[in-house]
């Protein structure tokens, strides 16, 4: 096969695990939730591609994992989607051109970006606005969704991992 198939398949790999893992975490009753939050399996889909394709496809990864979590999650369109694109181009960034793309580049990476996103999302609706009881929501669900989507990276670094190394020819 010729480079360009491969990355028509390994970008379609990528674009129908964005879809499953939007259908996994938007079904009621299908993922439970764990101390009152699911995790953001999308924004895991985002971080591991982001870590093994350049700027351009991570960013572009990034905007359409931003528009699927603000749909899944937020009540309006724009602050995933805005600050997931920038991350993931970040993140693409770093990891060719910064800092090798190991396992544990990889953990800090998430750690950074999940706890950045979710924080970010914090103060523009609940810090910014003013709402009574912002404490109680972030103990209660925010600390648990961040945690959980940190912990769930890990196997979609190496579900992302064997796409990118199987239908990759020079990696």
């Amino acid at each position: 096969m010729s480079d360009r198939s491969n990355s028509f398949f390994r970008y379609l790999a990528y674009v129908l695990e964005l879809i499953l893992t939007f259908v996994l975490v938007t079904t009621p009753g299908l993922l439970p939730e764990i101390f009152g939050a699911k995790p953001a399996l999308i924004v895991c889909v985002a971080l591991t591609v982001a870590v093994y394709e350049r700027e351009i496809p991570s960013m572009i990864f990034g905007m359409l994992a931003g528009l699927l979590t603000d749909i899944g999650f937020s009540n309006s369109i724009g602050l995933f989607t805005i600050s997931l694109t920038v991350v993931c181009f970040i993140v693409g960034y770093a990891a060719n051109n910064l800092i090798v793309a190991t396992f544990l580049n990889f953990l800090l990476y998430a750690l950074v970006a999940v706890g950045g996103l979710f924080m970010l999302y914090f103060l523009v609706r609940f810090i910014i606005p003013g709402v009574e009881n912002m404490w109680s929501y972030f103990t209660q669900h925010l600390i648990s969704r961040m945690v959980q989507t940190f912990l769930f990276s890990i196997p979609f670094y190496f579900i992302n991992r064997f796409i990118y190394f199987t239908l990759t020819p020079e990696a």
